[in-house]
């Protein structure tokens, strides 16, 4: 019957207006979520039989949520540099467990208000944010499609490095009217291995016109090092003794053997710090030009002649009889004839170490010459303290140890000093006027601690010490699905795979479609409230409707009863 069909069909409506109202509700409480994606109520008819001219029976209505995941939010600036904001498709890739393995969900979203915890890891709202390392280099890892290459972005336990100079960019103009034998000193300040301030003291000597010698020299007694390493020259030494003997009328004769030991040093050496020399060993110290350095070489024991000598006895016929000697006091032999003893003992091999001085502090580094224009014309480098590479840099190497004993097990530092582009007025000039000099750039760092990440527009997040140094040690993937409406919302503002909406697929930012990230900014929520008050009003009027349907069939169906009273 009609009547009841529409009193069921006010019903539905009820339904579907109270649903609205619930959605809503939601987006005016979400108002300022961040990344929160509005939910409209989509309504769909409900149709129990086919209308024709002469019937007609109603079905009612139900509705749906459409959450429109896909829908851009405006932008917030942020003073925090861990909040990001997506400009485009894709969502961050999240975790629940801060070690994910198997049965850990991975989750996405595009609220990027992300804070470090106690451990230093990167969450929001209960989920680890995940991202690819990078190495040394800021390379990916492996198979970047596969949400296995993921970690949590971690930025506990970074510890600060110090870094060697090793490129100097110089600017500098000499004066075209100096006379020859002028001179100009600059002081370069870098860093060595430990991060400790060197000084480089560079002087410019004019020796000729348009020609300049470079010389370097380092404060407090550092050395410029040649590639020279050294010599050491061996030598054997063999200790031999012949007794002779001659036979009295009795037979009897005498023989001295040498006794004590005879000791020696053998090769290879190595060169150690003062004691450090390892066990077995003997140190030799020795001192060139009022410095000292040691020398640790490998011993062999001497031969105690006493005990380990033979008396060999031998006749003209080649034949020959041996007795040991082992100490004792008298021996009987009885031999025939006329014979000669020798006896031989080859003392210990010893080595004999000659060291030469391969360092030299204020050495000439290299001869520039200028054009007529005031350019730079050529580098020719001072062999063996410097050479010039294929960019026309000069390169030398720096010994900072106070001593002229290089030690060429120990690495020393190299440093590449531009001194501009032969022919343009860059680097080093010759013009008229005074002289001036600076440095435009060095790459040596002292010791810096960790301050803090910056993630920039490829979502790379970069670690901060306050050296000035700076790593980068992740990269934050961009997930993107065929049908992000089809994403599951769960609580934190988080979206679960469905069928519906496909598998992710994880891309580099700003790339084959994929979003932008936004630094120091976030994505503020989809909702309209002036949207959100007029559909509010009309949810009310269409639930206001619904139920006036309901009583109005009820009075039809109270009309209907009264015609039998």
């Amino acid at each position: 019957m009609s009547i009841y069909g529409a009193m069921f069909s006010g019903v539905s409506g009820l339904a579907a207006q109270s649903q609205a109202l619930g959605m809503i509700s939601d987006n005016i409480s979400n108002v300022n979520t961040v990344g929160y994606k509005g939910t409209k109520a989509q309504f769909q008819t409900l149709v129990t039989e086919a209308a024709s001219r002469s019937t007609y029976s109603p079905g009612g209505v139900r509705s749906s949520p459409n959450q429109m995941i896909d829908r851009q939010g405006l932008l917030q600036g942020s003073s925090s540099p861990t909040d990001v904001a997506l400009v485009g498709n894709g969502f961050f890739v999240v975790n629940q467990a801060a070690n994910p393995g198997v049965g850990n969900n991975y989750m996405y979203t595009r609220a990027g208000h992300f804070t470090t915890d106690s451990n230093g890891n990167l969450t929001q709202n209960g989920y680890y944010l995940q991202g690819w390392r990078l190495d040394n280099q800021g390379n990916l890892p492996p198979n970047t499609n596969l949400l296995q290459s993921l970690e949590t972005v971690n930025v506990s336990n970074l510890t600060g490095t110090a870094r060697p100079t090793s490129n100097i960019q110089w600017a500098l103009n000499l004066p075209a009217n100096d006379i020859t034998g002028s001179t100009h000193d600059t002081s370069v300040q870098l860093y060595d291995k430990q991060g400790t301030t060197q000084v480089m003291n560079m002087t410019w000597a004019k020796t000729g016109a348009n020609t300049w010698t470079l010389l370097g020299s380092l404060a407090g007694g550092g050395n410029y090092a040649s590639d020279d390493t050294g010599a050491a020259t061996f030598a054997t030494a063999t200790t031999n003794y012949f007794p002779t003997a001659t036979l009295s009328d009795t037979s009897n004769f005498g023989l001295t053997a040498a006794s004590g030991n005879i000791s020696g040093l053998v090769g290879p050496f190595t060169v150690n710090a003062p004691g450090g020399a390892p066990p077995n060993s003997t140190t030799i110290t020795v001192n060139i030009g009022a410095t000292a350095f040691t020398a640790t070489v490998p011993t062999v024991a001497g031969n105690d002649l006493t005990n380990t000598d033979q008396l060999t006895f031998t006749d003209g016929a080649g034949g020959s009889f041996t007795l040991d000697l082992n100490g004792a006091s008298t021996y009987d032999l009885d031999v025939a004839g006329d014979r000669t003893a020798l006896a031989t003992n080859l003392g210990a091999a010893f080595t004999t170490v000659n060291f030469q001085n391969n360092a030299t502090n204020g050495v000439p580094l290299a001869t520039v010459t200028f054009n007529a224009d005031g350019t730079l014309g050529g580098i020719v480098p001072t062999a063996p303290y410097a050479t010039v590479d294929t960019n026309n840099h000069l390169n030398f190497l720096v010994d900072y140890d106070n001593d002229p004993l290089t030690n060429s097990s120990q690495d020393r530092q190299q440093v590449t000093l531009d001194l501009g582009t032969p022919g343009m007025p860059d680097g080093v000039t010759q013009f008229a006027g005074e002289y001036a000099a600076k440095v435009n750039a060095q790459d040596g760092l002292t010791y810096g601690s960790f301050t803090g990440i910056s993630i920039n527009e490829d979502g790379i997040v970069t670690a901060l010490f306050d050296n000035g140094e700076q790593r980068d040690i992740f990269k934050l993937p961009i997930a993107t699905f065929r049908n992000p409406n089809g994403l599951a919302a769960q609580n934190g503002n988080a979206y679960q795979t469905t069928t519906y909406s496909g598998d992710p697929v994880l891309l580099e930012a700003n790339t084959a479609g994929a979003g932008k990230v936004s630094p120091s900014s976030l994505e503020s929520s989809t909702v309209d409230l002036a949207e959100e008050f007029t559909n509010m009003i009309i949810t009310q009027r269409a639930y206001s409707a619904s139920a006036k349907v309901i009583t109005t069939a009820d009075d039809m169906l109270n009309e209907l009863l009264q015609i039998r009273r």
